[in-house]
């Protein structure tokens, strides 16, 4: 090899280590990122709380409850009184439940209501025959009066023609306002009784209604502490007081989807994150092992450039020796 050729192989394998050695460097900033953002997963799966599992005990409580020989009373609510000046110590509030005769409103849909051409007059709604209301009917004069007591501000209160008819053994009431109303509203006049509006019907039922109240009385307690009988003011009856424990399932089952839900959302970040760090050590191992083969290269490119240093020093040798 000559010497112009030499020194040039000499130049050309010193820029291409040159170049492996930026490479490299470049290649381990590149890892050193990876690293900080593996560290910082890591502190983000740190970071997690990992839910805990509603337990029963922390929605069950302890009841107390008596029976005043017509309901039974739960109480929900126990205040201590102090210095009350007639003596009470505690203020309670209890409940129980009772049937209370109530006005109920209803929507009905497409009620197929049918007026007496001739008088104008409701005859049917739907298949039930229609009839004026009677106030000499003792049970439809309860009735009305609970339904007008409980809905006050409706038309149905101030109307002077109230009409009656009895479905699935229940009396409903309506004003003839209304009858009229969703009887002239089919939108097909050929068809007068078909996609009618929606008709406002009454009627009244006893329904099931939670009474509470809330009353001061003394309470005893036995040695314990735990209340054993109980005795409201204005009241001369003293009740024993029945104790059981009672878990809030609803409460308890709220409590247990949500935890469920949190599980799922812990799992799926969970999941993230170990998926965003094997992505991370995938690249980091595709970098490791460029670098090893960017090592190789440089040790070949280091051995070759002195076996071609070492030709160029024989032949600058060789031409001083010349001119000797």
């Amino acid at each position: 090899m000559g010497m112009a050729a030499s020194q040039a192989r000499y130049l050309g394998l010193t820029a291409r280590k040159t170049n492996v050695e930026y490479e490299g460097q470049q290649i381990n900033q590149a890892r050193t990122a990876l690293a900080n953002q593996s560290a910082n997963t890591f502190n983000e799966l740190l970071a997690l709380e990992v839910p805990t599992a509603p337990s029963t005990q922390d929605y069950t409580t302890m009841q107390y409850s008596y029976s005043d020989g017509l309901n039974e009373e739960v109480i929900t609510n126990m205040s201590e009184l102090i210095d009350d000046p007639d003596g009470y110590n505690y203020m309670i509030s209890h409940y129980h439940y009772s049937d209370v005769y109530t006005g109920v409103q209803t929507k009905k849909n497409n009620p197929q209501v049918v007026l007496d051409q001739a008088t104008g007059v409701p005859t049917y709604v739907g298949n039930c025959k229609v009839s004026a209301y009677n106030p000499d009917d003792p049970d439809q004069k309860a009735a009305y009066e609970q339904i007008c007591k409980d809905f006050p501000d409706e038309n149905f209160a101030t109307s002077d023609s109230i009409y009656t008819w009895e479905y699935q053994n229940k009396t409903y009431f309506a004003s003839l306002e209304d009858l009229t109303t969703s009887a002239t509203s089919a939108p097909d006049p050929t068809k007068p009784t078909e996609n009618q509006t929606k008709l406002t019907t009454y009627n009244a039922e006893n329904i099931k209604t939670k009474i509470e109240q809330q009353q001061k009385a003394f309470v005893d307690l036995d040695d314990s502490g735990r209340p054993q009988s109980i005795r409201y003011e204005d009241s001369s009856v003293t009740y024993s007081l029945n104790t059981e424990t009672v878990t809030d399932d609803n409460a308890y089952q709220d409590a247990m989807n949500q935890y469920n839900y949190d599980m799922q959302v812990y799992e799926k970040k969970i999941a993230d994150i170990n998926a965003k760090t094997e992505k991370i050590q995938e690249q980091d191992r595709t970098l490791e092992l460029r670098l090893r083969q960017l090592d190789t290269e440089q040790e070949a490119l280091q051995t070759e450039m002195e076996a071609v240093q070492k030709v160029i020093e024989k032949n600058i040798e060789s031409t001083f020796k010349t001119f000797e």
